[in-house]
């Protein structure tokens, strides 16, 4: 109800939008004029002091605004004070915002072939090695942008947090320390991936987390590291292990609705492309800084923090378990979820995978 409510007010507003628009805005060439102006709406349900989203405040709206001479305003609502993290997908493709983050991990059987990336746990633990994986996964194969077309998004951007983080109540000198205990995870295979490591998975909530870290109903919590970091929980679990190698691997994709996108002037569209190509490059070392930073402050407030070793990597990468996973996705693939040659993917997602790495970690 809350999302037809909002695309309705939305429509009404394109519409009035619409009318007041002059045509010399555009000449004849397809490009603007001196007198184009708009200002789209960006829907986030993060809150405005997170590491990606000042990063979209500090660096993405204001190149985008430089690049189209202030042509181009962007209205940023965070929170899910616009859409909920549960309505962004539909959200943005009904036009209820301009321009949104999708996160794929929210919409894990609409967007199925994402969940193909959490099954290689193993990444570089640089940004930009990342991005390369991200990139060339989205333009070799091609699910993964025809579930974005399917949905009328056009990708922007793509940033992601910081790498996969354990945090415990409990002393955590390593990763087999997990076992036997209760350990909350986000996702159908991180839930099999603590399983494995001989913990009791559960499922939580995430605004439950904190809370269930505090009263002991879990004793720990594997989430991505700036979440963490934002939602407090290492002042409740304080013994943690950074798995810096083990990547983050959801992207999350900064959308806009490709309606809009193709009704923009052919300079502005690529006004923005320059910009968000920009603000690409310039968040590898924005989380790098994060990373450091937040490892530091909480050491300073007494948290021990630990660098996922050798061991503790392959604690958690089991190679046996994740290939049944790959499987798994494979037959699901197939058979719910009409993606052809699955096979395919998996040994794609292979070949890329070893190509970021510079070695061979999946065979």
């Amino acid at each position: 109800m809350k999302l037809k409510m909002i695309a309705l007010v939305s429509s009404l507003a394109f519409i009035l939008s619409a009318c007041n628009s002059t045509t010399d805005e555009v000449d004849e060439s397809g490009n603007s004029t001196d007198e184009y102006s708009i200002t789209l709406n960006y829907s986030d349900h993060d809150p405005p002091t997170g590491m990606r989203t000042k990063f979209l405040q500090d660096y993405w709206f204001p190149a985008i605004e430089e690049e189209t001479d202030g042509k181009v305003k962007i209205n940023p609502v965070f929170g899910g004070g616009l859409l909920t993290s549960a309505e962004a997908l539909d959200g943005v493709r009904e036009g209820v915002a301009d321009l949104g983050l999708i996160y794929p991990d929210n919409y894990s059987e609409r967007m199925f072939s994402y969940e193909l990336f959490k099954l290689f746990p193993v990444a570089p633990d640089d940004f930009e090695g990342m991005y390369e994986i991200f990139d060339t996964a989205m333009t070799e194969l091609p699910q993964f942008s025809q579930d974005l077309e399917d949905n009328n998004q056009h990708p922007l951007l793509i940033t992601t947090g910081l790498p996969i983080v354990f945090g415990s109540t409990n002393e955590l000198e390593s990763l087999d320390d997990v076992q036997g205990e209760d350990w909350r995870a986000s996702s159908r295979w991180y839930l099999e991936a603590v399983r494995n490591m001989g913990s009791n998975p559960v499922s939580v909530p995430w605004e439950d987390v904190y809370m269930s870290l505090e009263t002991g109903v879990i004793d720990g919590v594997m989430t991505n590291y700036d979440g963490f970091h934002m939602m407090g929980f290492y002042e409740t679990s304080d013994n943690i292990i950074v798995g810096t190698e083990l990547w983050w691997s959801a992207p999350f994709i900064h959308t806009i609705n490709k309606d809009m996108w193709d009704s923009l002037p052919a300079d502005i569209q690529e006004d923005i492309l320059r910009a968000s190509e920009r603000a690409q490059k310039a968040f590898g070392e924005v989380y790098k800084e994060e990373l450091e930073s937040t490892i530091q402050e909480q050491r300073d407030a007494g948290a021990t923090v630990k660098i996922a070793d050798e061991a503790d990597i392959e604690t958690f990468n089991d190679p046996e378990l994740f290939e049944d996973l790959r499987e798994i996705w494979a037959d699901e693939a197939e058979n719910i979820h009409d993606i052809e040659n699955p096979d395919e993917y998996v040994e794609g997602m292979k070949d890329i995978m070893n190509d970021a790495l510079g070695y061979e970690e999946y065979d």
